[in-house]
């Protein structure tokens, strides 16, 4: 049965996607708030505790990938099923993890749910709404996913402080066997099947490459020599995967769309964006939790405040788009998102926690300005025909970035803090004392995305597509 563009399947069925979309935000950060205590319970430094979110985003690129593939090969309802089930089983199994790699192996399960769900809601929404809606419903998809992204540092939080960690994937569980009972309902496929075909030895590439440049980057300040060779091995194998998309009759990404300056710098402005934000999101509960000692539920709640203004703004920044195009907006809003890291960078060192979080927002509201629009122009440089592989490109590229930023940022915050409580350190200073370290890699590239945004956003000035 196909459901048509604002029809009664199509309303029926906008539950169900907001539904996943939720689900794989939630899932996305829920180990965000718990980095400090699996570390303790595992006896495994920061860095490699934070491959429960490194490695997630890793696999959730890859499955971005392989999303428009399977979506086109066995249709909305198989996809969604896959989702439900990845979610299902890695939570599941998760509940009863008795070590570090058998917790690993269930996020990375997790993981596809985020990877599938993402670019196929977007896609089912664009193709059910009706046009006097479509805005709306987009709008609306964006605000559910950026509510899972507050909503889940507080319930996490609040779960692992007060019945464990092992209770913590009780929640997502629920929300998988929730979302199996409606879809089951509701969820119906829409448009034909098409034999199309993916190319497996992209997908390796793309998971080998990936893992290496990640684990390269969070072992970086640990162990130089080896870091050098996993970064080394990283992007040789992402070399042989990018010729391989200008080679394969099925490209895994078609990457055409990088061939188009505009796009790739407004890219690369989105990757900046979403580096500063993803990371912001890991280091500041592991600040809270280890320089200030907050428990992870009250970590959580002071993130919430944050993560809520940075969803308001984004749709300010939207509409604020529409109106006046991206000049001077983004370059103003990369000058906020400094601003705030700044404040926060010296505030954070005498444990002003009230500034801390204040300063913290003005951050994410600066990022609300930055991101979406930031996109938007991307995409709207590159002729029709490109459109969808750009769409494709960005939502796999945005991944990488939420990856590389942690991996990065707490790979040095984890080596400072072991290396200064070796000295003799108290454990709350040396947290302290390396979240700032670690802040002023942020600021840097904040900066750096300053001047190619203010660059960027003049040369387009009275130029934008919209």
């Amino acid at each position: 049965m196909k459901a048509t563009a604002g029809g009664s399947g199509g309303r029926s069925m906008l539950p169900v996607l907001l539904g996943c979309s939720f689900a794989a935000s939630f899932s996305q950060s829920m180990m965000n708030i718990a980095l400090p205590e699996l570390a303790h319970e595992f006896s495994v430094t920061l860095s490699m505790a934070n491959w429960l979110v490194v490695g997630y985003q890793v696999v959730a690129a890859t499955a971005v990938t392989l999303a428009a593939f399977l979506l086109k090969r066995f249709g909305l309802r198989t996809v969604f099923f896959v989702g439900v089930f990845a979610l299902a089983a890695g939570s599941g199994l998760a509940v009863f993890a008795p070590s570090f790699p058998i917790l690993f192996c269930c996020r990375l399960v997790q993981a596809i749910c985020s990877g599938l769900f993402y670019p196929v809601v977007t896609s089912a929404i664009m193709t059910v709404s009706p046009k006097g809606r479509l805005g709306t419903n987009l709008a609306m998809n964006s605000g559910v996913i950026a509510l899972g992204l507050a909503v889940s540092p507080v319930v996490s939080g609040l779960v692992l402080t007060y019945f464990g960690r092992h209770a913590m994937f009780v929640v997502p569980l629920g929300l998988a066997i929730a979302l199996f009972a409606i879809g089951c309902a509701l969820l119906r496929n829409i448009g034909a099947r098409e034999q199309v075909s993916a190319d497996p030895l992209s997908v390796a590439l793309s998971l080998v490459g990936l893992g290496a440049l990640m684990y390269g980057l969070s072992e970086f300040t640990h162990d130089l020599v080896f870091s050098i060779a996993a970064l080394a091995g990283g992007i040789t194998v992402l070399a042989v995967f990018v010729r391989r998309q200008f080679t394969a009759k099925a490209p895994l990404l078609n990457l055409r769309p990088l061939g188009h300056p505009r796009f790739a710098l407004g890219l690369t402005l989105v990757m900046v964006g979403t580096m500063i934000s993803f990371s912001l999101s890991v280091l500041l509960p592991l600040y809270f939790e280890g320089a200030v000692a907050y428990s992870a539920f009250f970590a959580g709640l002071l993130m919430l405040g944050p993560v809520v203004a940075n969803a308001v703004c984004s749709v300010a920044g939207g509409k604020l788009f529409d109106r006046r195009g991206i000049w001077p907006m983004l370059p103003l809003g990369f000058a906020v998102v400094l601003a705030g890291l700044l404040g926060v960078f010296f505030f954070s060192k005498d444990l002003l926690v009230v500034a801390v979080v204040a300063l913290c927002a003005v951050a994410y509201v600066g990022l609300g300005f930055v991101v979406s629009p930031s996109k938007t122009t991307a995409l709207d440089q590159l002729p029709a025909d490109l459109y969808p592989y750009g769409a494709s490109i960005n939502s796999t590229f945005t991944q990488i970035a939420s990856a590389i930023g942690p991996s990065l940022f707490v790979g040095v915050l984890s080596s400072d803090v072991l290396r200064d409580t070796a000295a003799g350190l108290a454990k709350a200073d040396a947290y302290a004392a390396a979240f700032s370290h670690a802040l002023t890699l942020a600021i840097g590239i904040a900066l750096a995305g300053l001047v190619l945004a203010f660059l960027y956003a003049r040369s387009l000035r009275g130029k934008d597509k919209r």
